[in-house]
């Protein structure tokens, strides 16, 4: 008797470790946002320089992200999505503090019923340069391990995970009846040495197994697979992709082919920009940090998905901040080019340009850019410019698609 009771109970509890999908519906409203790079007040207020030294980065508006993420959070509650996906690269540095003051955040909205899943970026664990900014000097500051980050983000989407990855912070949620999707990790953190920040986008072999499992019960469950990762699944400049498309990129999506994943979504290089990879729609989310300040809702049914983009407003300017950001960086690799007037007009063309191209709409200014009374100096080899910039330029007008809006149709 004892023996039988004991086997109900095992399977009682079996039972009851069995997710059911998200939810019960077929029409799906998803909200995708990327490369928060959260940092806790704590671990700057003190240092005088730090917002001066954000002034020559790349444009993410790290002192104003409680702002920001006020607003999201906000928008949220209005929006009120099926689910939330953060693409990694949550924290400034992977500062264990700033992860929790995220989290802290995020838990808002899941107070709210709004559920959130969140990925870990190549910042976000094992980052050898976490640390705070104090009045004189770098402060120490607990770093974040691949565990603790799990134990962290618990409830911010491993609480609805199907399975999880043993081996890396992988996991998969069924949304509905219709798609299941896999969160997967290409930190690849379990091989992350002390001597590096970034090894590269990149699945282990352990994980990669993983994932061909998965997707194989997904297909045997009759569900259509969408994955979410950090690193991009293909190249989204021609100039700058070096660390950000996955290692092995082919394989991956020969892969994806075979179960016939329709879209990707990504993040890691900030920049607004929709890529097709053969069959496969590689949507990388800029960073929410970065001027239009911007995430995505997906509306997602069993034959359809429409793609678009909102932007947050903040008390600051944030494209005024972007452009003043870009022309600090760009300003010293034009000091070659002696004659100031043309100087500033070829520095307007590229500042212009770049915010248009990080917000995906530069396919609606090209005419715009061209027409600048500084673009043609591009040309001129008596310029005495790199040529780097000419080409990244070119590299840019080549957008001629809005990457801020797609829409597919499902056979």
């Amino acid at each position: 008797m004892k023996k039988i009771i004991s086997m109900i109970v095992t399977l009682m509890l079996l039972c009851a470790c069995v997710q059911k999908p998200l939810v019960a519906h077929q029409e799906l409203k998803l909200v995708i946002a990327s490369d928060i790079h959260f940092f806790l007040k704590e671990y700057y207020q003190e240092c005088e320089w730090f917002e001066e030294s954000m002034m020559y980065g790349d444009g993410k508006m790290v002192t104003y992200a409680d702002e920001i993420l006020d607003a999201f959070v906000a928008e949220m509650k209005i929006q009120k999505p099926d689910l939330i996906i953060l693409t990694g690269d949550l924290s400034f540095n992977g500062e264990k503090g700033s992860h929790q003051g995220l989290a802290e955040h995020l838990m808002k909205l899941k107070d709210e019923g709004i559920h959130v899943a969140v990925l870990p970026g190549n910042h976000d664990v094992d980052n050898i340069n976490a640390k705070g900014y104090g009045k004189e000097d770098y402060m120490e500051v607990a770093k974040t391990n691949a565990k603790d980050f799990e134990n962290i983000y618990q409830d911010l989407g491993y609480d609805i995970a199907v399975n999880k990855h043993e081996n890396s912070l992988s996991y998969r949620i069924d949304l509905n009846d219709d798609y299941s999707l896999v969160m997967l990790d290409t930190t690849s953190h379990e091989q992350t040495t002390q001597t590096a920040l970034d090894i590269g986008g990149l699945l282990s072999e352990k994980t990669y197994s993983w994932l061909q499992t998965e997707l194989g019960q997904i297909e045997k469950e009759n569900r259509r697979p969408l994955i979410a990762m950090h690193h991009n699944l293909v190249d989204h400049n021609e100039l700058l992709n070096r660390g950000y498309t996955i290692r092995d990129n082919q394989k991956i999506i020969e892969l994806f082919e075979q179960y016939h994943i329709p879209f990707v979504f990504s993040g890691h290089i900030h920049c607004q920009n929709i890529k097709k990879a053969n069959t496969i729609y590689d949507i990388a989310s800029s960073s929410l940090l970065d001027a239009p300040l911007q995430y995505g809702i997906v509306e997602l049914n069993a034959t359809a998905m429409n793609y678009q983009t909102h932007s947050l407003k903040i008390s600051k300017d944030a494209n005024q901040y972007f452009d003043e950001v870009s022309r600090n960086r760009f300003m010293e690799s034009f000091e070659t080019v002696k004659d100031q007037k043309r100087r500033d007009a070829m520095l307007d063309v590229l500042v212009k340009a770049n915010r248009y191209f990080f917000a995906g709409e530069m396919n609606k200014h090209i005419d715009e850019i061209k027409n600048m009374a500084g673009y043609s100096y591009f040309y001129d080899k008596q310029m005495g410019l790199d040529s780097f910039y000419r080409q990244y330029l070119e590299s840019m007008l080549n957008e001629e698609e809005s990457s801020q809006n797609l829409t597919l149709k499902f056979s």
